[in-house]
């Protein structure tokens, strides 16, 4: 079973483990990336959508800067275009 690390975003406790942010975004298409992306599934996703999809909150909700703390604690790629 694969580990799942607890985080905290605007005041919300959740977790996730790769496994989990891998098996929600497949078959999900990527929007084009304006500046951050994250590496999943061989596709670069803009940040703020893998990590609304991954854990479930608006894109409001949270800023780039949770969603790259989050997907690097996870070990996945983040870059810049």
């Amino acid at each position: 079973m694969a580990e799942k690390i607890k985080f905290t975003v605007g005041g919300t406790e959740f977790s996730l483990s790769r496994e989990d942010v891998e098996r929600k975004l497949k078959g999900v298409e990527p929007e084009s990336v304006h500046r951050v992306y994250v590496e999943l599934n061989g596709k670069r996703f803009p940040i703020k959508q893998a990590f609304a999809v991954a854990a479930g909150f608006i894109r409001g909700g949270f800023t780039t800067h949770d969603a790259v703390r989050v997907f690097r604690k996870l070990q996945f790629a983040v870059g810049e275009v």
